[in-house]
């Protein structure tokens, strides 16, 4: 299940060097098989989705 923040902010030009800080978070989600989109325009706000895979517990 995916993990969604949104926020109603100022948003910002998302091919802007660094990210904002979120390309740290984005590889960090990386090191667990996961993806982080960001959208965001300016003057609309930003939406974050982070999917981290779970796997299945194992049989035992």
């Amino acid at each position: 299940m995916p993990a969604e923040v949104r926020d109603d902010g100022t948003g910002f030009d998302t091919a802007r060097a660094g990210r904002h800080g979120l390309a740290g978070l984005a590889d960090r989600i990386a090191t667990v098989d996961g993806t982080l989109r960001v959208d965001s325009e300016p003057g609309r706000g930003t939406t974050l989705r982070a999917e981290i895979p779970i796997p299945a517990p194992a049989d035992g």
